[in-house]
């Protein structure tokens, strides 16, 4: 039990660590006024995001798994921020389709019991979620109102999470079939 309480506790203060970023950047920044809430929120999500991390890589011995979780929730975790940061800025509903792409990957974890290559079909079940996702706005919003104008670089940056979600699963892939 010292091992994982050990590993909660380093988790826990390099979360604390990297939220130092922000709470010097609320201080320094003109217009960066975070409430308590949303430090404790992002205190909550990086804190997760990295336990999970660690107690799911430190039972694998596989690189091509550690790696690819490190890749999945690495790149979960800033679609989901930055996904968090549009709406609030918006208010705009149809945000939440995104994190039905994290929704998808975390049932195909849950289904695929973390097991290797159940996990490359859930990334790969992501990738192609978010694929259809981007088509969906494209479709939906083909004239790109004036308020929208600056997410075209988010909406660029979907087809660099597929990339991520693919390299992840392959990953996966390629450790379910070195037998890890």
């Amino acid at each position: 039990m010292a091992p994982v309480r050990n590993t909660i506790l380093r988790v826990a203060i390099v979360a604390l660590g990297l939220l130092m970023a922000p709470l010097v950047a609320s201080r320094v920044v003109d217009g960066w006024n975070w409430n308590a809430g949303a430090f404790v929120f992002l205190y909550v999500l990086i804190f997760g995001t990295g336990l999970a991390y660690a107690l799911i890589a430190r039972k694998m011995r596989s690189w091509a798994y550690k790696t690819g979780v490190g890749l999945a929730l690495a790149a979960g975790f800033v679609m989901g921020w930055t996904t968090m940061v549009l709406m609030s800025e918006s208010e705009n509903l149809a945000y939440l389709a995104y994190f039905g792409v994290l929704a998808v990957g975390g049932i195909g974890a849950w289904m695929a019991r973390l097991e290797t290559r159940g996990m490359a079909w859930a990334l790969f079940a992501m990738a192609a979620t978010l694929a259809v996702v981007e088509v969906m706005a494209v479709i939906l919003w083909p004239a790109t109102p004036p308020e929208h104008f600056r997410l075209i670089p988010f909406m660029h940056a979907h087809g660099v999470f597929v990339v991520l979600f693919v390299a992840s699963g392959a990953l996966f892939r390629h450790a379910s079939l070195a037998g890890s």
